[in-house]
């Protein structure tokens, strides 16, 4: 691979990069849509409109961890915690829809500032900390629920996520696009932004620069339990029911999205922008594969064969000397 890339510029090599993962979301829709002309419908986009939003939001926060040079394996217990929370609030609590997402969201802030501490004081590493954190928020979804689903009924909520303001365009998928709009401009404009992609590049020497990288990193994991709540909330709205497992998928497929996107685990190169892309692949062979009927236990095996080609095709090597 790497004597290939050598038949290129590095302008060349920056094009390719930005175009493959483009041929590669037009090469599956293509697919899909030779096996079955309903994956271009307009009811299956609106599908693959709403299966694709809470991925956005999660996997669009996750961005900043990865271009730190870290990992968090919490993120999907993060989503299931702040939707259970978010649940009891409406069903035990008896409260007002904003009261339970406003404390869904601060118990996901919670859990990301724990995180953040554990690495950043306790230093420990990623891996080992959101791998602990994750264990312990499995355990306590099921002390809070006792194991059962939690069912409630709530307009405001309903609403949120699949009502409509604009067209046909499913609220939820609004909400997705807002708040990556928001994150990419954090994550490219803004001096914060830049800390992110210095330290992940080189933490000493942002450390040694007068940066406090103690505290960027901190808000890292912060800023992504924030987008992990809110993906809580807009799962549990779209449902009306919060359950034990409902975040366990977005894990493997939020930390895909980011890598397909173009971000190195290693940190220091890619961005929030980018993530929209690895989304819109994972999102498509989903959706894909239902449209094509393919039988759910196949349906596992084909998207990660899928996810490693996407993977294997999009990623760029010069940034992989290490992960963190």
């Amino acid at each position: 691979m790497r004597g290939f890339l050598t038949l290129f510029s590095d302008r060349q090599l920056a094009i390719l990069r930005a175009v493959l993962p483009l041929l590669v979301i037009f090469a599956l829709i293509a697919l899909f849509y030779s096996i079955n002309p309903r994956f271009l419908s307009t009811p299956n986009l609106l599908n693959l409109l709403r299966q694709s939003a809470v991925l956005l939001i999660v996997a669009s926060g996750l961005t900043f961890v990865i271009l730190i040079g870290s990992i968090d394996l919490s993120i999907g217990a993060i989503v299931t915690f702040s939707a259970i929370v978010t649940a009891l609030m409406l069903s035990t609590v008896q409260a007002p829809a904003f009261v339970a997402i406003v404390v869904g969201i601060l118990a996901a802030v919670g859990v990301g500032l724990v995180n953040g501490f554990l690495i950043v004081k306790g230093r420990i590493p990623s891996f080992v900390a959101t791998l602990g954190t994750m264990t312990v928020l499995g355990g306590a979804t099921v002390w809070l629920t006792g194991g059962r689903n939690v069912l409630f009924r709530d307009e405001t909520l309903r609403w949120l996520a699949s009502g409509s303001t604009i067209g046909i365009i499913p609220n939820v998928a609004l909400w997705a696009i807002l708040i990556f709009l928001v994150l990419a401009f954090v994550g490219a404009r803004t001096h914060f932004g830049r800390l992110i992609l210095a330290t992940g590049a080189a933490p000493t020497t942002t450390m040694l620069s007068g940066y406090n990288v103690v505290r960027i990193k901190i808000f890292a994991f912060v800023l992504s339990a924030f987008a992990a709540g809110i993906g809580g909330v807009m799962m549990v709205a779209r449902t009306s029911a919060g359950t034990i497992r409902m975040g366990d998928d977005l894990l493997l497929d939020g930390i895909a999205a980011v890598v397909i996107g173009g971000t190195a685990l290693s940190g220091g190169s890619g961005g929030v922008h980018k993530t929209i892309v690895g989304v819109a692949i994972i999102a498509i062979v989903k959706n894909g594969l239902n449209v094509a009927q393919v039988h759910p236990y196949n349906q596992t095996l084909l998207t990660g064969v899928i996810v490693i080609g996407a993977v294997a095709v999009t990623l760029d090597r010069t940034r992989l000397a290490f992960v963190k």
